[in-house]
C-alpha cells in the first residue's frame, strides 16, 4: 500500500511536458437539455500513449448546474470514474466539487498489478441537474495531465467549450449505455433462448418416454 501510495505521489509531482499524442476533450449525447432535468457529460479520450493516472480539473457555473454525487458515502460531490484506467485497481487521491472555485477536481491513479492504459476511452462521466430558469452554460475542461507508470507526465490543453442550451420544450437525455457491444447482448440472448429450448426439449422427451413405459 504504501508503494502504491509513493506511487500516486510521484505522478503528482513529477515534471508535466506538453503532450504530442492523443486528445481530451468532453462529449455528451445532445447540448440541448430539457430544463429541470438531469443529464451527463463525458470525459473522453483519444489515441492516448500508455499511462497509469490523471488528474482533471473541470470548470462548471454552480448557480446553473449542480453536480449530482455519485457516491454519496464520500465527502462532497464525486463525479463517476470511467472505464478508461482500472477501476479495480484505482486509489483516488481527490474526486470532489468545489463550488466556490467553479470546478469538479479529480486525482486517481492506478495501483499494481494493474496495466498502463492507452488508446480510446473515458476517463470520467460528470452528472449534473439544472434549474428551471437555466437557458445556457459552458463547461470546460481547466487542466488535465496523465502520469505514467514511471512518473512521467503528459499535460493536455482541451481547449475546446462544451456549450449546453435549457428549454422545457427539449426532450430529457436518454440514459447512458452500460457499454456492453450490441452484438454481445444478442449472443447472450439467442444463447438464453437456447437453452430454454434445449431444456423444453429434454421435459418433453423425457414426458414421452414416461408416457410409453406406461
Amino acid at each position: 500500500m504504501i508503494k502504491s501510495l509513493m506511487l500516486s505521489t510521484s505522478l503528482l509531482l513529477s515534471f508535466a511536458s506538453l503532450a504530442t499524442e492523443g486528445k481530451v476533450f468532453l462529449e455528451t449525447s445532445n447540448t440541448q437539455i430539457k430544463t429541470a432535468s438531469e443529464f451527463y457529460i463525458d470525459v473522453m479520450v483519444k489515441d492516448l500513449p500508455a499511462v497509469y493516472g490523471v488528474q482533471l480539473s473541470v470548470t462548471y457555473d454552480p448557480q446553473t448546474l449542480t453536480l449530482i454525487d455519485q457516491d454519496p458515502k464520500a465527502t462532497g460531490a464525486q463525479l463517476e470514474h470511467g472505464d478508461f484506467l482500472d477501476t479495480k485497481r484505482l486509489y483516488t487521491l481527490r474526486n470532489q466539487a468545489t463550488p466556490k472555485s467553479r470546478e469538479v477536481q479529480y486525482i486517481v491513479s492506478q495501483v499494481a498489478p494493474a496495466e498502463s492504459a492507452s488508446g480510446d476511452g473515458r476517463p470520467a462521466r460528470l452528472y449534473f441537474s439544472a434549474p428551471e430558469g437555466a437557458t445556457t452554460t459552458d463547461i470546460s475542461i481547466k487542466r488535465v495531465e496523465f502520469g505514467t507508470r514511471n512518473g512521467e507526465k503528459y499535460l493536455y490543453h482541451a481547449h475546446k467549450l462544451l456549450n449546453l442550451s435549457f428549454n422545457a420544450r427539449y426532450q430529457e437525455q436518454e440514459k447512458p449505455s452500460s457499454g456492453t457491444p450490441a452484438w454481445l447482448l444478442m449472443l447472450l440472448a439467442l444463447l438464453s433462448v437456447s437453452i430454454i429450448a434445449m431444456l423444453f426439449w429434454r421435459k418433453m422427451n423425457s414426458r414421452g418416454r414416461t408416457e410409453q413405459s406406461a
